[in-house]
């Protein structure tokens, strides 16, 4: 099977050895990286074997799923191309607890019925993808069970991906554990790859749509716009009672997948001074718009924190030229995003991948962290562990402010989900 990998795993080929003036040639070179990877035609679903492909509905034990609810608040909208100098502050040391070790690649986080923590594993050469639930993520004695696993994973080199996105849907008819796959059939020739699919609250399991084999042949058809496309690699989810989003990161889209499969493409995020925006993730703000973030890998390693969050009110998408969709730079001058959300107290929350400035020569120490931004300030940012996390994945806070975090999502032997001090 042809493997080709994510534009999100730029850092494959960068070695702590490398000098800064080496890394652009050799992130050129990641589009073209192949090797051999089983496929796994078979999934399961507590214990059960299903294909994502295909799955037939199958009886589990029937979950509740409560929504999660963020008062409002006012806030000023910036401007669409400029933002505010940013104020960064570390917040005081506090205790970082091991909720779950033994991962393998962990990503996307999401909270359901109960304070259930769902989590997201994209796999490795070992072990397959899957998703693993967590109960009392928030106590002392956290139980974790595999509910889906099998799940075809793909990469090299420390970095992987597969089931890289997750968001539960709380109540009503759709309600269900979303997830998305990574990458598309037409760039790694296996059709698991670039699916959304949904777990029922009755434990039936559905494809809704493959949203990277949609955004392949989008780029395609809009290969101007960036000199890689076609590529598509959809990495994170937001499910919502009425509207399913994607970002892909591959694509440099937000997606939106309507009820009946088919997809549309709602906005283009702006390409960087040297490389694409590379969105991973997309968050409801308290003012009920789409908050997005995006890793901004290369230009981080060249000019410093180069990641964005922009704003989007979906309702005012330009369907027929999404590079037109309105949109404000919200904020700004951030480490590489891999995941974000919004906490109850109306703050947004997003996993910096690394914030060591002198990584390409402290590849071992990559300074992962949390910055949190106030929704009515968002040129302050505080940093919650200083720097204190490996390679950064997925985030979800708690209903009652405690913050999760995919730790070690790439490039260790193993990674694990944290629970950050709910006084940060």
């Amino acid at each position: 099977m042809k493997r080709e990998l994510s534009k999100r795993s730029q850092l494959i080929l960068i070695a702590p050895a490398l000098s800064l003036a080496l890394i652009i040639p050799a992130l050129d070179l990641v589009s073209g990286a192949s090797a051999s990877q089983p496929q796994y035609e078979q999934a399961y679903i507590n214990g059960k074997a299903v294909t994502i492909n295909a799955i037939e509905g199958s009886q589990l034990a029937a979950f509740l799923i409560a929504s999660h609810h963020v008062l409002p608040v006012s806030a000023e909208k910036g401007s669409p191309l400029t933002s505010p100098a940013t104020k960064t502050t570390v917040a005081q040391a506090g205790g970082i607890s091991v909720v779950v070790g033994g991962l393998h690649s962990p990503r996307g986080l999401a909270f359901g019925p109960g304070d259930i923590l769902y989590v997201a594993q994209a796999g490795d050469e070992d072990h397959a993808g899957s998703i693993i639930e967590i109960r009392n993520a928030i106590s002392k004695n956290p139980v974790a069970r595999t509910i889906v696993g099998n799940l075809a994973t793909i990469g090299d080199e420390g970095e992987f991906v597969g089931v890289d996105g997750i968001s539960v849907l709380g109540h009503g008819t759709n309600a269900g554990i979303y997830a998305i796959m990574a990458l598309s059939p037409q760039g790694t020739g296996n059709q698991a790859f670039g699916n959304l699919f949904r777990i029922d609250s009755g434990g039936g399991a559905q494809n809704l749509a493959n949203v990277g084999s949609y955004d392949f042949q989008w780029t395609s058809d809009h290969s101007y716009l960036w000199e890689e496309f076609p590529d598509a690699n959809p990495y994170g989810v937001l499910a919502l009672p009425d509207h399913i989003y994607v970002v892909d990161a591959g694509a440099n889209t937000l997606n939106e997948v309507l009820a009946d499969g088919s997809v549309q493409v709602l906005a283009y995020f702006p390409n960087e001074n040297i490389r694409d925006a590379i969105p991973t993730c997309v968050a409801q703000g308290p003012d009920n718009a789409l908050y997005i973030g995006t890793l901004a890998l290369v230009d981080t390693f060249v000019f410093g924190p180069s990641a964005k969050v922009y704003r989007v009110d979906p309702s005012q998408a330009n369907l027929s030229d999404p590079t037109a969709t309105p949109m404000t730079l919200w904020a700004a001058d951030l480490w590489p995003i891999n995941g974000c959300t919004f906490g109850p107290d109306g703050s947004f929350y997003a996993s910096q991948l690394f914030t060591n400035p002198n990584i390409n020569d402290d590849f071992e120490h990559p300074m992962g962290d949390v910055v949190k931004i106030p929704f009515a300030d968002p040129s302050t940012h505080t940093f919650l562990t200083g720097g204190a996390l490996s390679f950064t994945g997925g985030i979800a806070v708690s209903p009652n402010g405690n913050v999760f975090v995919s730790d070690g999502t790439a490039f260790v032997p193993e990674g694990r989900v944290v629970r950050l001090a709910s006084d940060r």
